[in-house]
């Protein structure tokens, strides 16, 4: 039987928490090894899935230990870069949470570190792992549509974090719209060459320190190709994620839907489910993307979300918050 690969996670939160649960519990080839957390409460919780596993409320005895072959940074975004090239220097294989930085310098030299030492990097982009996205993606791929003409899209959160999290996420762009931006460029194989946002403080009563919670922003594709996409901090409903691609022979449409969904229509009306959380609805794509990046450390491949994937979504981000601010489109050229 393989040695399973020990895996440390740093960051013991909500996406932290689920990702050792995945090690811990869902994955045969993978062994948790170790969390680091400032919240040493929250570490040994996290830790006890696994018996033996290290709680540490400093990363750095994680990273040191050499038994340890790879990492899982889910700690908060503004953390992100640093953690990579720190983990990247004592020779461990990363699986990043998105955004892999906040800003582009950062995001180049954490690539460079890892490329440097010779170490796997994937970033966290888990639609691309559900298979919704999937079937959606090779379907155009296949030529199901034509040429791609139009792509509309949302993602919208049941109600916005504490304003010190926001602070941390570097904002709506690079924290919610981010995802978006990903999914245009995985579904449709297509690169973007212009960005127009504009964006609204609608939902934070104290104003959220200037940060936007309500976001539109317009894409021009290389093939001159459009796409659209909103994002809310406030959907009193519960999770929203949905993505339409339209081309000259037809529509595919990914929703926010459980895979499988139930629909009660009586004499008192139509009744059916609803997500509630983002891991309601992706739980099965995190489960994914962690079990390939588990393989490609195992078996010594490349994961199919890269750095530069990440950096391409970071850019795309940045250029989105720069417009609102500016007022005009840019050129996906000039940078963040």
């Amino acid at each position: 039987m393989a040695e399973k690969v020990r895996v440390g996670v740093i960051g013991a939160g909500v996406m932290g928490r689920y990702h050792c649960e995945t090690l811990a519990l869902r994955l045969t080839g993978a062994e948790l090894a170790a969390v680091a957390d400032i919240d040493g409460v929250a570490a040994g919780r996290a830790a006890s899935l696994s018996p033996g596993a290290l709680a540490t409320t400093d990363h750095r005895a994680l990273l040191a230990d050499p038994s340890v072959q790879a990492v899982v940074i889910a700690s908060p975004n503004d953390t992100h870069a640093a953690l990579v090239r720190e983990a990247a220097r004592a020779g461990k294989h990363v699986f990043c949470e998105k955004p892999i930085a906040l800003d582009l310098a950062s995001a180049d030299a954490a690539l460079a570190e890892a490329a440097r030492q010779g170490v796997k990097l994937q970033v966290g982009f888990q639609r691309r792992f559900d298979p919704a996205y999937l079937e959606a993606r090779q379907a155009i791929a296949d030529g199901e549509l034509g040429a791609v003409e139009l792509i509309v899209g949302t993602t919208r959160d049941p109600s916005p974090p504490g304003v010190e999290q926001l602070r941390r996420s570097g904002g709506l762009f690079t924290d919610t719209a981010i995802h978006d931006l990903d999914s245009v460029r995985f579904l449709t194989g297509l690169e973007v060459v212009e960005v127009f946002a504009t964006a609204s403080t609608l939902v934070l009563p104290d104003g959220g320190e200037g940060f936007a919670d309500t976001a539109v922003t317009a894409l021009r594709l290389e093939t001159g190709a459009l796409a659209v996409l909103t994002n809310s901090l406030r959907a009193a409903y519960g999770y929203e994620v949905s993505m339409e691609v339209m081309g000259e022979r037809g529509k595919i449409a990914v929703g926010y839907e459980r895979q499988t969904a139930v629909r009660r229509l009586t004499a008192e009306g139509v009744r059916h489910d609803h997500v509630g959380r983002f891991l309601d609805r992706f739980g099965e794509a995190y489960q994914r993307e962690m079990a390939h990046f588990i393989d490609c450390v195992a078996s010594d491949r490349e994961p199919e979300v890269t750095g530069a994937d990440g950096r391409a979504a970071l850019a795309l981000a940045l250029l989105a918050a720069r417009s609102h601010r500016e007022g005009r489109p840019l050129p996906a050229g000039e940078g963040g």
